[in-house]
C-alpha cells in the first residue's frame, strides 16, 4: 500500500508531467501549424520559447525528483534519490534553456513594441548573459542574480504586452491583455514554485499545497496565452 508521501510525489510527477507536455504541444502547434503558415515571425518567436521552456522543464524535472531529495517531498523526505550529487548539473542546464527563452520573448516584445533591432538585442542581453553565467558560474553564486531577474522580467513582459494592448484596439487588443495576463501567471507559477522551499519553512504554503499550485498556474496561464494568441492570429 502507497504512503501518503508517496502519493503526493506521483501528484506532483505527474503535474509537472503535464506541464512539459503543453509547452511540447504548443511549441509543436505554433510551429508547424501556424508559422509554416503564415511565416509570422512573432508566432516563430513564441514557438521557440516554449521549446526551450520545454527543455529547460525536463532539466528541472530530472533535478526535482531524481537528483534532489529536498524536492521530493520536502525538506524532511527521507527519500534517496537516484542521481545523487549531479543537481547542480540539472538545474544549470535547466536554468540556462529558461533563460533563453525568456531572452527570446523578451526580444520579440521589444521589437514589436518599439520597431528597432537595438531595442530588441537590448531586453534579450541581460537574459541571455544570466542563462550564459549559471552555466559558466557555480550555481549558488548565481542563483540570487537570476532568481532578481526572473522576478524583473515576469512584470517587464506582461507590461510589454499590455502597452501593445493599449496601443492597439478590436480583437488585437484583446489578445495582446490575454497573452500578458497568461505571461503573468505563468510566470506566477514559477516564482511559486522557486519559492517553496522558502515557503513551507515560513509556515506560508505547506509543500504539498505549493506543489500543485505551481505548475496549477502555468497550466492556466498556458490557456490564457494559447486563447491569445489564436484571437491575434484571426486578427
Amino acid at each position: 500500500m502507497q504512503t501518503v508521501d508517496s502519493v503526493i510525489r506521483e501528484v506532483h510527477v505527474g503535474m509537472w508531467f503535464l506541464v512539459v507536455g503543453l509547452y511540447f504541444y504548443i511549441f509543436i502547434f505554433l510551429m508547424f501549424f501556424r508559422w509554416r503558415k503564415s511565416k509570422n515571425p512573432f508566432q516563430f518567436a513564441t514557438a521557440l520559447f516554449f521549446l526551450f521552456l520545454a527543455i529547460g522543464r525536463v532539466f528541472y524535472f530530472v533535478g526535482d525528483f531524481y537528483a534532489d531529495p529536498n524536492s521530493l517531498i520536502g525538506t524532511n523526505s527521507g527519500f534517496a534519490p537516484y542521481l545523487a550529487g549531479t543537481l547542480d548539473v540539472w538545474l544549470k542546464g535547466g536554468g540556462f534553456f529558461q533563460w533563453m527563452a525568456l531572452a527570446t520573448l523578451a526580444a520579440t516584445a521589444g521589437f514589436m513594441v518599439f520597431g528597432k533591432r537595438e531595442a530588441e538585442i537590448a531586453f534579450a542581453v541581460p537574459a541571455v548573459l544570466i542563462g550564459l553565467g549559471l552555466i559558466i558560474f557555480p550555481y549558488s553564486d548565481m542563483n540570487m542574480i537570476a532568481g532578481l531577474g526572473g522576478v524583473i522580467y515576469a512584470l517587464f513582459i506582461p507590461l510589454l504586452f499590455w502597452y501593445l494592448a493599449y496601443q492597439s484596439g478590436g480583437l488585437l487588443r484583446r489578445s495582446n491583455f490575454l497573452l500578458g495576463l497568461g505571461f503573468l501567471v505563468l510566470f506566477a507559477g514559477r516564482v511559486i514554485h522557486s519559492l517553496r522551499f522558502a515557503a513551507d519553512a515560513a509556515g506560508v504554503l505547506g509543500y504539498t499545497v505549493i506543489g500543485v499550485l505551481a505548475p496549477g498556474l502555468i497550466v492556466i496561464g498556458l490557456v490564457l496565452i494559447a486563447t491569445g494568441s489564436e484571437w491575434g492570429h484571426m486578427q
